[in-house]
């Protein structure tokens, strides 16, 4: 994979994230009981960041070396 910045936007309109413990990031549903993980590719092993998207539509993961 050659991208360098991989974008996820989230499924629900009202949702915040959180760094899950299985090496990606959980989006989660405020106010319901839905949530998704999101990994970065494993080629990627802990070479990687991620954060909110501009817009505040999703998240992105970004390689970072």
């Amino acid at each position: 994979m050659n991208e360098t910045t991989i974008i996820h936007e989230s499924p629900w309109s009202d949702w915040f994230a959180t760094q899950d413990l299985s090496r990606g990031v959980s989006l989660h549903e405020r106010g319901g009981n839905r949530s998704i993980i999101l990994t970065p590719p494993p080629e990627w092993e802990a070479a990687w960041a991620w954060n909110v998207t501009e817009d505040g539509a999703g998240i992105y993961f970004r390689r970072t070396n």
